[in-house]
């Protein structure tokens, strides 16, 4: 599984809470992160005190900055194969 996050807010934004120290996206800037962003910020709740992540996160979903899609599998296009 993907996480693709984008920057909807219509501005160039940091986002603390996007592996692995935080990122800057331009408006309309995008990354694409491996795995479920949740569940990674998730798995450190407790050991890696990232409560804070976790609720940035939320918060910036809740506001609309950012647009999350999350892709289960990636394949490439038959007419590029072999």
């Amino acid at each position: 599984m993907l996480t693709k996050v984008i920057n909807v807010s219509g501005a160039s934004k940091f986002f603390g809470f996007l592996p692995p120290h935080g990122r800057t996206l331009a408006s309309d800037g995008e990354v694409t992160l491996f795995g479920n962003l949740h569940t990674v910020l998730a798995g450190g709740l407790n050991r890696y005190g990232r409560e804070r992540e976790i609720t940035a996160l939320e918060a910036a979903c809740d506001a609309g900055d950012i647009c999350l899609v999350e892709v289960d599998r990636v394949c490439c296009d038959s007419s590029s194969a072999g």
